[in-house]
């Protein structure tokens, strides 16, 4: 799982093919919690898919860095598994 953008104590990682699928997605690690955001289409907001004990707090900030990195995300995610 590569990590993609490490920030403010946050990694953000895509799967890579045959472990991930669609829609276009993200993992986010902060110590030993996880959260799954959808990355959403261009013109859609990013959606949280799951929590894994991570704080409310810790989410929004999560939330923050997705919106500002989302062009990038989506193209990496294109890039690595052709979508």
């Amino acid at each position: 799982m590569p990590t993609v953008i490490r920030s403010g104590g946050f990694s953000i990682r895509i799967l890579l093919p045959s472990r991930e699928h669609a829609p276009p997605h993200v993992h986010v690690v902060k110590g030993g919690a996880e959260v799954v955001i959808r990355l959403g289409e261009r013109d859609r907001a990013p959606k949280l898919l799951k929590n894994h004990g991570m704080k409310t707090s810790d989410i929004v900030k999560a939330f923050r860095l997705i919106e500002e990195s989302k062009a990038e995300l989506l193209a990496i995610w294109e890039a690595i598994h052709g979508e």
